[in-house]
């Protein structure tokens, strides 16, 4: 099983983690970003390049934070182009050359080393760093992974050139000195990183996951999908399926990203993470309207399915080989429905993918769209300031004294924390079923908080949430959180069981409830309270059955005043409690 970046083979066959196992696994990212508005009069002329820079070794859900990721240098843009990058890098090379061979000292006396493992980056910056030629739309050799060349791709789409090694690039670079040429293989220079003991740009620079898929196969193909099955085949319109995605209850993170309009065009409009949710919800959004499913729609649900394994946080190598089966039959079928719509070089990058999991790891856990979050800093500092004079120094000045600052306090967040409500938890107030379960699990009742949400890793967890507790090929368990219990540092969570259905066709669980009295529960509130959130509604009948007993409707005539306190206001547990007794 894969689970982070130290079980790819990159950092397995590192030859200076393997002869010093305490050396840190350094990774890098850079990008360019505006400062001002990039429709105003100042566009490109304040542009500045930003390399940050953080830890292997650091877990996976604290890497993603945006305090844990460091500084590294500021440039601007224009001086980048003018100087070269040689001249810009310089510096950063010396000092990863001294972290490779001396290391610095540490606190404990030790001398520990450090080694360059990724320099991440999108399309554009990745191929700038390594010396790749950066025209992807007409240049021979597009993939900075093969040689594969633009008219065997466009041949066959599955088609993997040669693979780029340190050996080939040195030979491309020795013809490139020695004749006119100004690009040979895709390459047009050396890259200033390679003079680095154990890195080389053939084999340490990863994908880009947002731009890659999201913004790139998955915005340009969704979109084709959805208008074929508007335009051709009839199923609903563009108005049907905007109706359906304002109406759709968007809940936890979809909420914080639900999908724009959808519009007729080449690609979707929406972010990498709008593009992601309609992807996913797709099939909830306009399943009722597809009666027959035929290849198209189920080569959308091909798409999402090969998304989920690519994005998944930790994969089996099963999984990877199941992967490139899907992503095999996924380009031949796109490529033989749709011959007048050429495949781009981000689905040829798609095939490479099985491979680069083998080699970096879960490709999330290199996801460049947290290090684009890192530039928000800078652009409302910059903005604030006032003074475009020496900017790179005054941002750079102003952020590490803010470093300073957090490093001063803890360094990372606690595995657990209560961001919801907390009460003491209160073992007799609750059925029988929840007092069975807390009891098996010898938990002491001692200083035990029942909190209604709970942030654990950096994934949060609400009551009445629904989570996957088991997954194999025949099928998936759910299981509903009805209490959130925190003891002594440790987390517990009260679940119960959901039956499911597979629906194939429409890629979805149907997930059937032990009985529907909660139904009729939540339809009881919001009938007497119809201005009162969803979530709210879903929480107060989760206490009502959970904690409360209430077992049918007719239990609801026993429900008093401080039962409800915690959740609803006194005037709505008059109304409630009135109603309840009419």
């Amino acid at each position: 099983m894969l689970e982070d970046v130290s079980d790819g083979q990159n950092v397995k066959d590192n030859l200076l983690l393997q002869q010093y196992p305490s050396s840190l696994s350094l990774m890098l990212y850079q990008d360019a970003f505006e400062v001002v508005s990039p429709l105003g009069p100042g566009k490109t002329k304040h542009k500045i390049l930003a390399v940050y820079m953080t830890l292997g070794e650091i877990l996976s859900h604290n890497r993603s934070s945006v305090d844990a990721m460091q500084l590294v240098s500021l440039c601007r843009e224009a001086d980048f182009k003018t100087f070269g990058h040689n001249k810009v890098f310089a510096s950063l090379t010396a000092d990863l050359k001294d972290l490779e061979e001396t290391g610095f000292l540490a606190a404990d006396g030790n001398m520990i080393k450090a080694v360059l493992i990724a320099f991440l980056g999108g399309n554009l910056g990745s191929h700038c760093i390594g010396g790749f030629t950066e025209n992807f739309s007409c240049s021979k050799h597009f993939c900075r992974y093969c040689l594969v060349d633009r008219e065997g791709f466009i041949k066959n789409p599955l088609a993997l050139g040669p693979k780029r090694t340190a050996d080939n690039y040195k030979d491309s670079i020795e013809i490139l000195s020695t004749t006119d040429q100004s690009v040979v293989n895709g390459i047009k220079c050396n890259s200033v990183f390679n003079s680095l003991k154990d890195f080389h740009v053939c084999s340490g620079l990863p994908p880009c996951l947002g731009h890659d898929l999201y913004e790139g196969v998955v915005s340009s193909d969704l979109s084709l999908y959805i208008d074929t099955l508007v335009q051709v085949e009839k199923h609903f319109t563009y108005n049907e399926l905007n109706r359906a995605i304002a109406k759709f209850k968007h809940i936890g993170s979809d909420a914080l990203s639900k999908p724009c309009e959808v519009k007729t065009g080449q690609r979707m409009a929406g972010s990498a993470a709008q593009n992601r949710c309609l992807l996913r919800l797709l099939p909830r959004y306009i399943g009722e309207k597809i009666k027959d499913p035929v290849d198209n729609g189920l080569l959308c649900l091909k798409l999402r399915d090969i998304v989920e394994l690519v994005c998944a946080p930790q994969i089996s190598h099963n999984d990877i080989v199941y992967l490139k089966i899907m992503i095999e039959e996924y380009i031949y079928l796109r490529h033989s429905m749709f011959p007048d719509k050429a495949l781009k070089p981000k689905h040829h990058y798609l095939s490479h993918y099985p491979e680069l999991i083998l080699h970096f790891g879960p490709l999330i856990h290199l996801w460049t769209l947290r290090f684009e979050s890192k530039h928000s800093y800078f652009k409302q500092c910059s903005r604030k300031v006032h003074n475009f004079v020496n900017l790179c120094k005054t941002l750079a000045e102003r952020r590490q004294l803010l470093q300073s600052y957090l490093l001063a306090g803890q360094t990372f967040p606690p595995t657990i924390q209560i961001i919801g409500e907390a009460n003491d938890y209160r073992h007799h107030l609750y059925n029988s079923a929840t007092q069975d379960a807390v009891t098996k699990a010898n938990v002491s009742n001692h200083n035990m908080l029942d909190v209604s949400a709970v942030v654990y890793k950096g994934t949060k967890y609400v009551k009445g949430h629904v989570v996957v507790v088991d997954h194999t090929d025949e099928s998936t368990e759910f299981e509903k959180i009805v209490v959130i219990l925190v003891n002594d540092s440790k987390l517990y969570f009260v679940l119960e069981l959901h039956q499911s259905v597979r629906l194939i066709d429409l890629g979805l669980h149907c997930l059937h409830c032990p009985t529907d009295r909660m139904m009729e529960i939540e339809d009881e509130i919001t009938c007497i309270l119809p201005e009162l959130e969803r979530q709210k509604v879903l929480s107060s009948a989760d206490h009502l059955k959970d904690v409360i007993g209430v077992q049918q409707k007719s239990d609801l005539l026993l429900v008093e005043a401080d039962d409800r306190k915690h959740f609803l206001t006194p005037i709505q547990i008059r109304k409630l409690l009135l109603a309840f007794k009419k």
